[in-house]
């Protein structure tokens, strides 16, 4: 179950939990824009994807890109794009709308939810505090004259 749901202890387990809601947006958005490349080569809708597909692929190529980069609101943002989806499936096509896959994509998606939070949490422990921090004290060490600014 570590690999649905990974255990975050530092910045690098959060970034390792991030890459799998990374992978699942990369895969969707892929397919989808091959789906919607082929309906408008054939001319009709491929597995119900039309060329408008190419929208919800560019949204999830964007939402991959910016969960890659920590982004805490886009990593919100892909699971409420792929819930969206997912809803919109089950009122077209009940039967079969939610399996397995359904299950893990959206497993890592909050994955990438808890590892983008984890990461800047971690992320700020290690950062200097605000008003100086490292460039004051760099000052300070070098010019001893200007003890007193610290």
């Amino acid at each position: 179950m570590s690999r649905y749901w990974p255990e975050i202890k530092d910045a690098s387990t959060a970034k390792d939990a991030v890459h799998g809601a990374v992978g699942v947006s990369v895969f969707i958005a892929a397919i989808t824009a091959l789906l919607a490349i082929l309906s408008l080569v054939y001319k009709k809708p491929i597995l119900g994807l039309d060329g408008l597909a190419l929208v919800d692929a560019g949204l999830f190529a964007l939402v991959a890109w910016r969960i890659h980069k920590m982004s805490r609101t886009w990593a919100v943002i892909g699971l409420v794009l792929y819930l969206l989806e997912v809803g919109e499936r089950l009122v077209n096509h009940p039967s079969g709308a939610v399996g397995v896959i359904t299950i893990i994509f959206i497993l890592a998606f909050i994955g990438g939810i808890r590892g983008a939070f984890a990461f800047n949490r971690y992320n700020k422990r290690g950062r200097p505090a605000a008003g100086g921090g490292v460039v004051q004290r760099a000052i300070t060490t070098i010019h001893p004259i200007h003890r007193h600014l610290a």
